[in-house]
């Protein structure tokens, strides 16, 4: 299937067709219940003077917190003599509190609101890109087994309200190939392994087309490597990623 074919193909039905399902049962009051409490929870933390990440506040290419005027073009001291397989990276803040409380309601509590709340702020930091290049967003593919007991996938989501910001196409050009245990209950050291023949790009060519993935945490960054490297194989020119947070 060629990429234009496929955008079609995705515009016309949504990729989270449980969370579409959810929303039609849920009343008109139920709706609003949770953009009131994402809006209580950001009125607070700004009241104790949380804010978002400012571009000095994290490298653009490893995603790593560093101080200020740390970062140089080709990465900061942690990355600078490192080969990644993305091109760029944009996060809304370390994961710490109160966004890893955020994500964690997003993941494990329902709240998908917070994922529109997420993806659009992470569109407000790509505004820079060129517009005239053929560019897609996709998200980073879960387990059907963890989706269908979540009833979402919340990077999805993420990529979602990201790519509407941006006025891209949301494409799933990842599938996800077998079941593996999620990265956060593992050791540093077994992340890559576990994620190995973990994904597969659909069967298309992909030359000339950027693409933007798009993941809610990056700890090692095993599972964005291992999705960059099958899109890079698949004629990928140019890789970024957007992330809500990085541990």
């Amino acid at each position: 299937m060629e990429v234009t074919a496929l955008i079609a193909r995705s515009a016309a039905r949504s990729i989270n067709p449980p969370l579409r399902g959810a929303r039609r049962c849920l009343s008109g009051a139920g709706t609003e219940l949770f953009p009131v409490q994402v809006e209580l929870a950001l009125r607070r933390t700004a009241e104790s003077g949380w804010r978002l990440d400012d571009d000095d506040d994290y490298c653009r290419r490893c995603g790593a917190s560093i101080g200020p005027h740390a970062s140089m073009p080709d990465g900061c001291a942690r990355c600078v003599a490192r080969g990644l397989r993305w091109n760029r990276l944009v996060r809304l803040g370390p994961y710490r509190q109160p966004l890893s409380r955020w994500i964690l309601d997003l993941k494990f509590a329902g709240s998908w609101c917070w994922a529109t709340w997420m993806g659009r702020h992470l569109g407000r930091l790509v505004i820079d890109t060129p517009r005239g290049r053929r560019t897609v967003v996709c998200p980073v593919p879960i387990p059907w087994q963890r989706q269908i007991r979540r009833g979402y996938n919340q990077s999805a989501l993420i990529a979602d309200a990201f790519a509407a910001r941006c006025e891209w196409p949301v494409v799933p050009l990842l599938l996800r190939t077998r079941y593996a245990p999620p990265q956060s209950a593992l050791a540093a050291s077994l992340r890559t392994r576990n994620v190995r023949r973990s994904f597969a790009v659909r069967g298309m060519d992909l030359s000339g087309w950027d693409v933007w993935l798009v993941d809610d945490v990056k700890t090692t960054g095993s599972t964005l490597s291992a999705c960059a490297k099958l899109l890079k194989r698949a004629g990928v020119a140019r890789i970024n990623v957007a992330v809500a947070a990085v541990a």
